[in-house]
């Protein structure tokens, strides 16, 4: 009998061990890129409408998006997606406290740093810069092979600008002609009627543009570089406390861009690529 109940007592010591060196192996529930792996899927946050950095249901779901899924590839993750709209009631700040703060993802694309932390509210973090973009200068017409400002300034060819902008006050600090627009969208539909030859958008707005108004002759001038002020960088963001995934995602970042793999997703989509400005 007590050979019985010492070969019990030696069978649930042995189960007690193995149970606390699967406990001991289990991924970390309070480690987001642990919890994601071992779930199989990293999951980001984006904006449905914001083409052509993301976009809900489209065959091409924007470079944002694409960018996020070769991330989370090199992790053996699938991306997944979690939408919501940045432009409703309450904006940026909104869409934080619904989707990453409230844990629905754990990456947030699409953000464009002008060097203040403070959009972050303090809860997240900027991971690095994956991709630089700024004002372009777009021509037709009669400024077809103009290619900087002062060309058309001596030119006195007048530059199509969305009003109270940084390139709006560039413009008539330095005494350039422009038609005031109304937002990019309207500056890229006078220059499809004819009203501007040359223009100066924020570059992703050239995309948008060219889906709007397919027939229009405009185009950006390739050797164009938006000037300091006049240019961000893109990053994600995490969670502050989220460490290992904010190194997983820099990881990858610096991988994608070392590899010369961010250019071709962005340019598929007809945006210009800059590397990561420096400042």
């Amino acid at each position: 009998m007590m050979k019985r109940w010492t070969f019990v007592f030696a069978v649930a010591a042995v189960m007690s061990v193995l149970v606390a060196r699967a406990q001991d192996t289990s991924p970390d529930p309070t480690d987001a890129l642990e919890r994601a792996k071992a779930k199989g899927k990293l999951v980001a946050c984006a904006d449905p409408y914001s083409y052509p950095y993301s976009e809900e249901g489209a065959v091409k779901p924007g470079f944002d998006v694409e960018i996020f899924q070769q991330i989370a590839t090199r992790g053996g993750m699938r991306a997944e997606m979690f939408w919501v709209n940045t432009a409703s009631r309450g904006g940026l700040g909104r869409a934080f406290r619904q989707s990453i703060l409230a844990k629905r993802c754990d990456v947030f694309l699409g953000l464009s740093d002008d060097g203040d932390e403070d959009m972050l509210g303090h809860q997240l973090v900027f991971t690095e810069a994956y991709l630089g973009l700024g004002y372009v200068l777009v021509v037709q017409g009669k400024a077809e092979n103009m290619k900087t400002l002062e060309e058309l300034k001596q030119a006195n060819i007048k530059i199509g600008v969305s009003m109270s902008t940084p390139m709006d006050d560039y413009l008539f600090t330095n005494k350039i002609p422009r038609e005031l627009y109304f937002g990019s969208q309207r500056v890229l539909q006078g220059m499809a009627k004819g009203e501007v030859d040359a223009a100066v958008v924020w570059a992703t707005a050239v995309a948008v543009g060219k889906r709007e108004f397919p027939n229009a002759k405009f185009h950006m001038v390739d050797s164009y570089v938006p000037p300091e002020g006049q240019r961000y960088n893109m990053k994600f963001a995490v969670r502050k406390e989220d460490e290992s995934l904010l190194k997983f995602v820099n990881d990858g970042i610096r991988e994608l861009l070392g590899g010369d793999k961010v250019k071709p997703i962005v340019e598929s989509y007809g945006v210009p690529y800059y590397q990561p400005f420096a400042s």
